[in-house]
């Protein structure tokens, strides 16, 4: 029996892409060479659940994005798992040699790639395959990779997320604060204290009040929202700057994120 291959060489598998109604699937393990900005490694997908990204050889400066698109020309961020560490990543930051394989969800997607988001130097070779069979099942929100603390005592406390990237925003998963009072008298409380933030977007603000028993210690702001804060804009700081609170007065902030595209 002939085989039987649609427009781009692809073999048929019996289903129709449900966009165009073109038949675009690629089963097939394929490679490419990613060695400038924006290179990519690029599957058409139809019905696949999972594609399979194995990124080898080669010494590369650079970070990897894996994206996917409903309508062929919008692309989104997706998470890549690596199958040897289990850590959920949206972004790979390969400053030498890279040897690991990642899988990303794909049911619905039209197409799926392996990008090259910023470029120093170097290149990694990229094989690439796509099944229509579950690979690895994740749940959202997806964890904590990175987090920064800051303290200050009687002074203005910052934490401050570095820019990730270009192309990278921050996702935050939490935000805490707190303060400890180290001295030998109270805080009356007779003045209200703003925890701000920049990059996010509205930059939300809480606040509380100042008083405080000598060696006491409480929570002001225990943030954990439902689905990650995204920042505002990509390759940019986000900041949480909690106000003096009071002579001896100890402030922590503990923010945890991660970077997606």
């Amino acid at each position: 029996m002939a085989q039987i291959l649609d427009a781009r060489g692809n073999e048929y598998q019996g289903q129709l892409d449900q966009i165009t109604n073109l038949t675009v699937t690629d089963a097939r393990t394929a490679t490419a060479t990613l060695g400038s900005v924006n290179a990519e490694a690029v599957m058409d997908l139809n019905g696949k659940a999972v594609a399979v990204f194995d990124i080898r050889t080669g010494a590369m400066n650079a970070t990897l994005v894996f994206e996917a698109t409903v309508d062929g020309t919008n692309y989104f961020g997706l998470p890549g798992i690596n199958v040897l560490t289990e850590a959920a990543l949206s972004a790979i930051v390969i400053t030498t040699t890279h040897a690991a394989t990642y899988v990303v969800g794909t049911s619905g997607y039209r197409r799926v790639r392996c990008r090259v988001s910023a470029y120093t130097s170097g290149n990694v070779v990229v094989a690439s395959r796509a099944s229509i069979a579950d690979f690895v099942i994740y749940a959202k929100p997806l964890p904590t990779l990175l987090w920064v603390t800051a303290t200050a005592t009687n002074a203005t406390a910052t934490a401050t997320l570095p820019a990730g990237g270009a192309g990278l925003f921050h996702y935050i998963t939490y935000i805490h604060c707190s303060r400890a009072n180290n001295s030998a008298a109270a805080i009356a409380g007779t003045a209200s204290l703003n925890i701000t933030t920049t990059n996010l977007t509205g930059n939300p603000v809480w606040v509380t009040g100042n008083a405080l028993a000598v060696g006491a210690q409480v929570l002001d702001l225990d943030f954990q929202p439902s689905f990650p804060l995204k920042s505002s804009v990509a390759n940019t700081a986000t900041t949480v700057v909690m106000a003096a609170a009071g002579a001896a007065v100890v402030e922590r902030i503990n923010v945890g994120y991660y970077l997606g595209a």
